[in-house]
């Protein structure tokens, strides 16, 4: 559609044609410079760019309007074997792309896998039920004593306790009583801060209990007892050397003593 501009002379007579004027849209050939932004017209005339949203939506409008909007979303996101096909396009470069689509992917089958090869037998704990492990035990609860065996719940106390193929058991004691004044996260003794007192007859019970089961060689551990003011040094000291008394210093004892708090004066106690 044109439109006739007209000018009229002063004298009212004479009628000259100015300009022809188009409503229609002029195409203008835009040139872009690579390396350099885009002019305000060359914006204007770069072709329009449609979003992944925009492309999703109008799919989904061009399926059978016949069908329930569920089924309808249903079929869009099972699209099976449905080829899309989305162009790109920008000032500098016109690309198409295509992506194919599966209904769904194949289920891995659920199962042992055959590589894996089953765990040995010697791995497994045995239950606690030789002879050895029920005298031991039978002593120890006689005595009244405690053992980290049991009290930290050791899996290998069977095989310790009942002594193995060699036959000798090995049980590791825990004096100044079942209760620690520390509670570690990673252990599983009780824990309190005002434990009960000391059992001033202990150290001639483990000296019986060893005696009785006839060892050389003993391992001693303990609670931390940060509620005494020697942290204990003094009583595990007594339990030592009564163990060498009664057995006439035919006994190595090993002791696995708390850290009486970095005090090292307390670790002399207990050496000597």
């Amino acid at each position: 559609m044109h439109r006739f501009i007209k000018s009229v002379a002063r004298d009212g007579h004479s009628v000259v044609p100015i300009r022809f004027l188009s409503t229609a849209p002029q195409k203008v050939a835009v040139t872009v410079t690579p390396g350099l932004p885009p002019s305000p017209q060359q914006q204007l005339e770069q072709p329009k760019k449609f979003s992944r949203l925009e492309e999703l939506r109008k799919k989904l409008a061009s399926l059978d309007e016949e069908e329930s909007g569920v089924e309808t979303l249903q079929k869009f996101a099972m699209n099976d074997q449905v080829n899309e096909n989305i162009e790109i396009q920008s000032s500098e470069t016109s690309m198409t792309v295509t992506k194919t689509s599966s209904a769904a992917p194949a289920k891995k089958k659920k199962g042992r896998r055959k590589n894996i090869l089953p765990k040995p037998s010697w791995i497994r704990a045995q239950p606690a039920t030789s002879d050895n492990y029920k005298k031991l035990r039978a002593t120890v609860r006689d005595l009244g004593l405690a053992t980290v065996c049991e009290e930290a719940k050791c899996p290998n106390i069977g095989e310790c306790w009942g002594g193995g193929e060699d036959n000798t058991a090995t049980a590791t004691i825990m004096i100044m009583g079942d209760t620690c004044t520390r509670g570690c996260s990673f252990c599983a003794v009780k824990t309190s801060r005002a434990p009960p007192p000391l059992d001033p007859n202990e150290p001639e019970k483990v000296a019986s209990a060893v005696e009785a089961w006839g060892l050389d060689y003993v391992v001693l551990t303990s609670v931390d007892r940060d509620d005494q003011d020697d942290q204990g040094a003094g009583h595990f000291r007594e339990v030592v050397q009564r163990l060498k008394s009664k057995k006439q210093g035919e006994i190595l004892v090993e002791a696995l003593t708390p850290d009486f708090r970095g005090e090292l004066d307390l670790v002399d106690l207990v050496a000597t």
